[in-house]
């Protein structure tokens, strides 16, 4: 026994030294040093490239355009996304089934979606079939079949989808937080229309859409995978030719104003109230942009199948988790190009308001924590949890080419992940703590909720608690 100490105690040093070493040398900094880094070509008419290059079998293909719902009007709503599933039905120059028997034929899929500020149309593909998948993608997005029986086949699913969307409440939730937050500018505008504007839309609006929007100065060409190293002169040869000539006046956002309101949607069919509460964030490039999303982790996500609440790592989880009622927690932190959103969402039981006001008042308990007693210690944790997640999220071709489309139409510039990483190391407490004084303390909330909203939050209470920040 005393030979078997002596030696442990005798490899001690150099076993701890091996780990730092070890540590060291697959560090975060060091990694994504050595990762694959991306590019950018710019086009001679403006039409932007980035391609990163990883060497693997499969790739992600797709293009990024600054469009969207918040670029509409209430006549047109709902136009964006419109006109993006029309995308899949099909060209003058191959049509629906030949489109997708050709994609079937190379293992391809073609995927799309529509925000409030971009549409994104993206194939994942073999390595092998990148140029096949850029002609594609350059003839969906140029020569969409905008057909009378296609359109109004296409407009009969949207309806359906618009009214059954009704049923998602956290999506309708969302949609009212916009609409509160945002009152009286397009970003107040559902990306899914209304049942008004969606029977209005013509084929010619659809047409002057796409002539206006889906300009090479407005669209991203993002490719990471294997193969796509030659994607810039691929780029060149099926969108080179495309012109920033405007038939009409150029798209612009009419401007952003947030407004600190009220919005309940009472539904007592609805087993339960569904609330969220947010003040103004911030852009996706402004310099407090990290801060918040760091910030963000401090709260976290939580529901009532999670084992977890009394050891929780989110303080405000480990006081809440299991009384007041609640089912569901989530804090977000939503960027935009010019604007954003931070707040919290819940899901509660909501049969007493002195629950619902009781998980209001521990949020903005938490919120006065971070703005003027967070330590270095906490900043630590959620800086790795907040690291975990967006590496993890971006390992995948798709989330890559989204993030690296996304830097170049927010900010006109592109962060490899290791510039990013050192933007990280050097938020602290203090960058975290102004922050939140600069963007959360006294700032008025837009406050929406639906569903069982009886019991719902006194919107004067929580405004004041904002302002009066003792611990």
């Amino acid at each position: 026994m005393a030979l078997r100490l002596a030696v442990s105690s005798a490899l001690r040093p150099a076993i701890s030294s091996q780990v730092r070493n070890a540590s060291s040398a697959v560090s975060v900094k060091d990694v994504l040093a050595n990762a694959p880094q991306a590019e950018v070509t710019t086009l001679k008419n403006g039409f932007r490239v980035v391609t990163e290059d990883n060497g693997t079998a499969t790739a992600t293909v797709g293009v990024w355009i600054e469009t969207g719902s918040r670029f509409e009007n209430e006549k047109n709503n709902g136009v964006a996304h419109f006109l993006e599933r029309l995308i899949h039905k099909g060209t003058g120059k191959r049509a629906s089934a030949a489109l997708e028997s050709e994609l079937n034929a190379i293992g391809a899929k073609l995927n799309s979606f529509t925000e409030r500020d971009q549409t994104a149309v993206f194939v994942q593909t073999g390595a092998q079939d990148v140029e096949k998948v850029v002609d594609i993608l350059a003839d969906v997005l140029r020569n969409s079949k905008l057909d009378a029986s296609t359109i109004d086949s296409e407009r009969a699913t949207l309806l359906k989808e618009l009214d059954a969307s009704d049923n998602y409440h956290q999506l309708v939730l969302f949609d009212m937080l916009h609409a509160a937050a945002y009152q009286g500018t397009p970003l107040a505008l559902s990306v899914l229309g209304t049942s008004d504007s969606i029977p209005a839309i013509t084929a010619q609006q659809l047409k002057e859409w796409q002539e206006d929007h889906y300009r090479p100065v407005r669209m991203v060409l993002s490719a990471v995978g294997g193969g796509v190293s030659n994607v810039p002169s691929l780029a060149d040869k099926y969108f080179g030719d495309l012109s920033n000539e405007y038939p009409r006046k150029v798209p612009q956002v009419d401007g952003t104003r947030f407004t600190g309101s009220e919005y309940r949607y009472r539904n007592d069919n609805v087993p339960h109230m569904y609330a969220a509460f947010a003040v103004e964030g911030v852009g996706y490039a402004h310099k407090d942009a990290l801060a918040l999303q760091i910030a963000n982790q401090f709260i976290g996500q939580w529901d009532v199948t999670h084992a977890t609440s009394r050891t929780a790592a989110s303080r405000l989880v480990q006081k809440i988790g299991h009384d007041h009622g609640l089912q569901n927690l989530q804090h977000f932190n939503i960027n935009y190009k010019d604007t954003g959103l931070f707040g919290i969402y819940f899901v509660a039981d909501a049969h007493d308001l002195n629950d619902t006001s009781g998980i209001m008042k521990s949020v903005a308990h938490e919120w006065k924590h971070l703005a003027s007693a967070t330590t270095d210690e906490e900043v630590a944790m959620a800086k790795n949890q907040f690291r975990t997640k967006l590496y993890q999220n971006l390992e995948t071709n798709t989330q890559k080419a989204g993030f690296n489309a996304k830097e170049l139409l927010y900010s006109g510039q592109l962060r490899q992940l290791s510039e990013l990483e050192a933007q990280i190391q050097k938020i602290d407490a203090g960058v975290v703590r102004e922050a939140i004084s600069r963007h959360v303390y006294d700032r008025d909330l837009a406050a929406v909720g639906v569903g069982r909203t009886e019991a719902f939050p006194n919107y004067a209470h929580v405004r004041a608690g904002m302002s009066w920040w003792r611990l």
